[in-house]
């Protein structure tokens, strides 16, 4: 099923859509019946920054593990952390499937100081001691491909650890490593 915002983007950028594949994404009605809480906040696209980070938690493999994973993270993001909404844009899963966190264009809480200027992809998994699968690793590729053939990230967006710019170990140790191979992988902000 196409979400509401996906039908806005194929409105706004029909040609784009034939020149990349973009990955299965679950809408987040899809996998939750639970709304956002509070206001909500735009991004404006083109959107300069890709902040990558792990979701410490166990993997998933199918569909119904990893819906169940997702609306997990949601929860303690809003029940524990008292955030209006799971803080990811996008949350990627073993089984190959992007899951539709706020999306493209609306602000999440994924990385302090960040938030108004990019997109936060979550990897569900820890990888501080293992690399992430490359199934996930091309599924993530595959994605921001997607939003700069939309015009929605910048054509020389650039990609981060969320270690980079906030004390924390995420992305993890090993899919740090990994994402430095990507051309959109940046030593500095």
């Amino acid at each position: 099923m196409i979400s509401k915002i996906c039908f806005v983007l194929l409105l706004a950028f029909p040609a784009s859509f034939a020149n990349v594949e973009c990955p299965n994404i679950i809408g987040r009605n899809e996998w939750t019946s639970n709304a956002a809480a509070g206001d909500v906040n735009y991004l404006i696209a083109p959107i300069p920054y890709v902040i990558i980070q792990h979701t410490v938690t166990p993997e998933c493999d199918s569909r119904e593990d990893c819906t169940a994973r997702v609306d997990n993270i949601r929860g303690v993001h809003m029940d524990i952390n008292n955030w209006d909404d799971i803080g990811y844009s996008f949350v990627i899963g073993g089984d190959g499937n992007v899951y539709e966190g706020v999306g493209w264009i609306v602000e999440g809480a994924h990385t302090y100081g960040y938030n108004k200027k990019s997109i936060g992809i979550a990897f569900i998994g820890n990888f501080q001691n293992k690399d992430a699968p490359q199934r996930m690793l091309n599924i993530a590729h595959q994605l921001i491909e997607c939003g700069k053939s939309q015009g929605i990230l910048r054509n020389s967006v650039r990609v981060l650890g969320a270690r980079q710019v906030t004390s924390t170990a995420s992305p993890g140790a090993h899919l740090f490593r990994q994402i430095k191979d990507w051309p959109e992988w940046r030593n500095e902000p």
